[in-house]
């Protein structure tokens, strides 16, 4: 059925109120996403859409949030995992090593992007014994901002607050309490019961309309035989197909964009303000995305996503940092009454990072181009003009100050990361467009090619440090700098590198290989904890040292750091390399999984 990895005390899986971020799983259908915690508790899910506002939302507010639990009276410990190649999650609890209670989540999946079902379906299974069930339903609209109102149903119940109303259709008996439906009820030997969760409803039809078995089927099939079209077959393979799974489950099928997170504000800091909504997609992951699907041979998948991007850049006539799955929602960020996981505020929806100028998002998309053309994608004369008139834009503003990859609030500096990526478009570009015969100002972008690199080898190293810097003038470290040999502009053994690299390690990284950003003001308040994506740089930079088993080492030790799913979050505990931090799951993180492994599955082969 799926991957095993040992039960779980469920007495350990609390932080106070709060389930632990790592104590989560992952179910999604290509419009929107839910998280399911290992002790029956969904808490957290935006319906019908990512970047709808959460029906579910107790991960960010324990006393008043909105959830849906479920779990057997007795005391037991729980196994959670996939169904084979699915993003179907089962949950089964533990008693006296016999399964007391199983449950089966998913949002029904159609490979028809026009069809959705804003449904969430959860089977409740006792499969050896009866046992005695305790159910809490409680839903939260508008972050609270409204009074929400229950009407009791033949078939459920309907909660309601203006304009928005979430069902509950089941055979169950529930009460109505204050605020929330609930019951405990019995689950006999060998039978199931469903309840199924509905968006938008004006009315609840009886369980069985909803044909969860045949959803089920059709979800299974889905996913089964997306899974299916994966070409890998290498080292670390679980970990590939599980973050691949992960990566298209957070697709917005109708536009073909992609969330960074499908959820906000989970912090990268306990206590911290470092709390963001990820429900965006970033012009700079496009390029990871890109090349992480074609390396595993998902060439059509990559093909429409780049071609969506192309397609709400040239009608935006710009590119922007950040952009709205759907193009319904807005990215001002404004800050919502909830009182934040673990407390930690403010609880924020919108970005505020979708104003700055992140001149490495510009690179971003010829990066991407270029490692779609290196997998055998069909670079039309429609997308060699794309670029060109990304490089017109570029070859203008690689000279200004910015705030970086790590968009900082703070006073835009000359990043060498920003000029690093600059460099790396007019160096790709040059190579494809001749490569695929086509026409372009190629002395032009030679000559800014060379004139970034050389201000990069003069401006970017500081001599006193022995080391490239985070910004021109600098002498603080900042990890990014791991990313200059995979781009090509410097050697991995050249000693201005290896000068740096050994700096990085000694300032910026653990015993666990985790790497924290920086140590500089960031504008922001509190510490930076471990960016694992940066890990999986690292290990493409040991592999080109010639350093392949510390970069087997350091990657199976990363790997290790995941949950009991293989899911990763964005970042984790610099200090004790253990506490899942940021939003979950992260896709970043799943890129960096997926490019590492098959770099070092081909460095360890001796390809």
């Amino acid at each position: 059925m799926g991957t095993y990895r040992g039960l779980y005390d469920l007495h350990d899986a609390y932080r106070s109120d709060y389930l632990k971020i790592a104590n989560h799983g992952f179910i999604a259908n290509n419009r929107t996403a839910a998280l399911v915690g290992i002790d029956g508790t969904i808490d957290w899910a935006c319906l019908p859409n990512f970047n709808s506002n959460p029906v579910f939302d107790s991960i960010l507010d324990a006393r008043n949030g909105g959830y849906f639990k479920t779990s057997p009276v007795m005391e037991s410990n729980v196994n959670q995992y996939y169904e084979e190649s699915t993003n179907i999650l089962i949950t089964e609890f533990v008693n006296n090593n016999q399964v007391i209670l199983r449950l089966t989540d998913f949002l029904p999946t159609s490979s028809y992007s026009t069809i959705t079902f804003p449904e969430i379906h959860r089977l409740i299974e006792a499969p050896y014994s009866d046992v005695e069930v305790s159910i809490d339903i409680k839903s939260h609209f508008n972050f609270g901002s409204g009074k929400t109102n229950i009407t009791r149903d033949r078939n459920g119940y309907i909660f309601s607050c203006t304009d928005d109303t979430l069902g509950i259709s089941t055979n169950l008996k529930l009460k109505k309490g204050n605020g929330n439906v609930y019951s405990r009820i019995k689950v006999e030997k060998g039978s199931h019961e469903w309840i199924v969760v509905l968006s938008g409803v004006r009315q609840i039809g009886n369980v069985r309309q909803y044909e969860s078995y045949t959803r089920l089927e059709e979800t299974r099939n889905y996913w089964s035989a997306w899974a299916g079209k994966i070409n890998y077959s290498g080292l670390y393979y679980d970990h590939v197909i599980r973050s691949a799974l992960t990566l298209r489950g957070l697709f917005y099928d109708p536009t073909g964009m992609m969330v960074a997170a499908p959820t906000t504000s989970l912090p990268e800091i306990i206590g911290g303000e470092r709390n963001w909504d990820y429900r965006y997609t970033w012009i700079r992951d496009t390029a990871y995305v890109v090349e992480a699907l074609s390396l595993i041979g998902l060439n059509d998948v990559a093909t429409k996503f780049l071609y969506d991007i192309m397609s709400i850049v040239q009608k935006d006539k710009k590119v922007k940092t950040i952009y709205p799955v759907n193009g319904d929602s807005k990215l001002e960020e404004k800050k919502v009454n909830l009182s934040g996981y673990m407390d930690s505020i403010p609880v924020r929806i919108g970005n505020e990072a979708s104003e700055q100028l992140q001149i490495d998002q510009y690179g971003s998309i010829v990066n991407a181009v270029f490692r779609f053309h290196e997998a055998g994608g069909l670079v039309t004369t429609y997308l060699w003009d794309f670029l060109i008139e990304i490089l017109d834009t570029l070859k203008d503003i690689w000279k200004l100050p910015d705030s970086s990859i790590w968009e900082f609030r703070s006073e835009p500096k000359h990043y060498l990361y920003s000029k690093l990526i600059s460099w790396s478009a007019f160096n790709r570009a040059i190579k494809m467009g001749r490569e695929l015969g086509y026409s372009a100002p190629y002395r032009t972008w030679h000559k800014i090619r060379e004139e970034i690199k050389n201000e990069i080898m003069e401006k970017g190293y500081n001599p006193d440090v022995k080391a490239f810097t985070q910004y021109y003038g600098s002498d603080q470290m900042d990890a990014s700098v791991l990313r200059m040999p995979l781009t090509g502009i410097i050697s991995a053994k050249d000693p201005r590198f290896v000068s740096t690299l050994a700096r990085v390690e000694a300032e910026l990284k653990n015993p666990c290989g985790m790497f924290i950003r920086y140590h500089s003001d960031d504008g922001l308040k509190g510490h930076d904890n471990a960016f694992l994506l940066l890990s999986f740089w690292y290990v493409e930079d040991l592999i080109l040292s010639g350093r392949i088993m510390e970069a087997k080492e350091t990657f199976e030790n990363i790997l290790d750091h995941s949950n009991h799913l293989m899911l990763f979050s964005e970042e984790i505990n610099f200090n004790d390399c253990r506490e899942m931090l940021g939003n979950f799951p992260q896709a970043i993180t799943h890129l960096g999984v997926i490019r590492a492994a098959i770099k070092l599955d081909e460095a360890l082969r001796g390809k």
